[in-house]
């Protein structure tokens, strides 16, 4: 028996992913280290804390911000993928809004932020074609299509307990909806029904992240910052719609057409398990000129459940490395000298484990960012090539090369103005 795997393509205007594995699960899961500047250095974000930046990969880093100072940061995010099985190709391209993130003081030890990023994405198009020649039937195709995703909405509060410890928690409620649907289709038949499957989840409630941060202050004004993050397990209320029927058409330009319903389940009501999470990071840094840091997180997928049933998704893990380099940044004259260079990489096992492999992704990235004269504005832009997958045991391989580019405004609050 041959089976021949096709991907449908998309054009570059539409903002959703084009992945398979995204059938699986929740879909592609998106952390919290969302700042282009963060994904400039692999995405570390456990020890980071700046109070020029939104962090909400630890929310005890919100304890930095300026006392005086609001900071805006926003974001897009561009994807070129390219599709691989070991007989076909095909290239996938989107653009979206990836983030929009807001912090500011409550007073000198209580700090708050809001932010909106994703939680997880779905979008796939797969037709499976089966030859069944040599049983002298007609082929059988399998439409496998999705999308949809959840979002988050972020409100973080963190309080500074001492001159170098601070503690911080997100309280994010998720929501969003995924479609998923399935037809089985009997090619040059016209006296076999098809069946068509489609389901609707709708999602929605609140999950809790945890930070902690700790400086240690050592010689030439160098410090060193540890950090922990955890979030507990949360079941989240979901509504689920499933409707199976048979049909006829739906291929070679035939119009489909529904001829029964074999299954109609409306509106149940469940929940869906998410798993709990820990990670710890560090940072070692010379505040203006450079630091290197690194991540390593972990989330326990294995107790995922759907409406009561248990899943096969495996536990994460993920591990980054980077750091950055300013040349100069008190110079005037240049430019260049003040703008600052990044560098990282990453490497993350997914929840998803297919023909007996777990499916891993690997990304170096790189990343600059821009001063604008006489403001506290800078333009920073990062840029990820990588893998997802392997062309092994009949697989599927993406090869990707994202862009990502963010603004990040800070601006006095409450600040009185002297003129002479």
């Amino acid at each position: 028996m041959f089976i021949a795997v096709v991907f449908s393509g998309m054009s570059y205007s539409q903002s959703k992913i084009n992945s398979p594995y995204s059938r699986f699960g929740l879909g592609e899961l998106h952390g919290k280290n969302v700042n282009a500047s963060l994904r400039g250095m692999g995405g570390i974000s456990i020890g980071m804390s700046d109070p020029t930046m939104v962090n909400p990969g630890n929310p005890a880093s919100y304890g930095l911000f300026d006392s005086t100072s609001i900071v805006f940061e926003t974001g897009i995010i561009a994807d070129f993928t390219n599709l691989r099985t070991d007989q076909f190709s095909e290239n996938s391209n989107r653009a979206t809004l990836s983030y929009i993130l807001l912090g500011f003081p409550i007073s000198k030890w209580w700090k708050t932020s809001f932010g909106l990023m994703p939680f997880s994405e779905i979008g796939y198009n797969i037709d499976i074609t089966i030859d069944m020649s040599q049983y002298e039937f007609s082929d059988i195709l399998n439409q496998l299509e999705g999308e949809g995703g959840i979002n988050r909405v972020n409100w973080g509060n963190a309080f500074n307990l001492g001159e170098n410890l601070r503690f911080g928690v997100d309280a994010s409620y998720i929501f969003g909806n995924g479609n998923r649907s399935s037809k089985v289709l009997f090619l040059d038949s016209l006296n076999i029904y098809g069946t068509k499957v489609e389901s609707n989840t709708r999602a929605s409630g609140f999950i809790f992240d945890y930070g902690l941060q700790y400086d240690i202050h050592l010689k030439n004004n160098d410090l060193f910052t540890l950090g922990a993050i955890y979030a507990n397990q949360f079941n989240v209320g979901a509504v689920n719609n499933y409707i199976s029927s048979t049909i006829t058409g739906g291929y070679y330009d035939v119009v489909e057409e529904t001829k029964d319903t074999i299954e109609y389940k409306p509106d149940v009501k469940g929940n869906m398990v998410i798993p709990a999470r820990l990670g710890f990071g560090a940072v070692y840094k010379r505040p203006g000129s450079w630091l290197l840091g690194a991540d390593v997180e972990w989330q326990q997928w294995s107790e995922f459940s759907f409406f009561g049933v248990p899943d096969t998704l495996q536990n994460t893990l993920r591990i980054a490395l980077g750091g950055q380099f300013t040349p100069d940044h008190t110079n005037i004259s240049s430019l260049f000298k003040r703008v600052t260079y990044r560098a990282g990489a990453r490497y993350e096992q997914s929840y998803l484990k297919v023909n007996g492999r777990q499916i891993d992704e690997f990304g170096i990235s790189f990343g600059v960012s821009f001063p604008i004269k006489k403001s506290k504005t800078t333009l920073d832009l990062g840029l990820e090539v990588g893998r997802r997958g392997t062309l092994k045991d009949n697989l599927i391989q993406e090869n990707f090369f994202n862009v990502n580019f963010g603004v990040s405004i800070q601006e006095h609050w409450f600040y009185k103005r002297k003129y002479n």
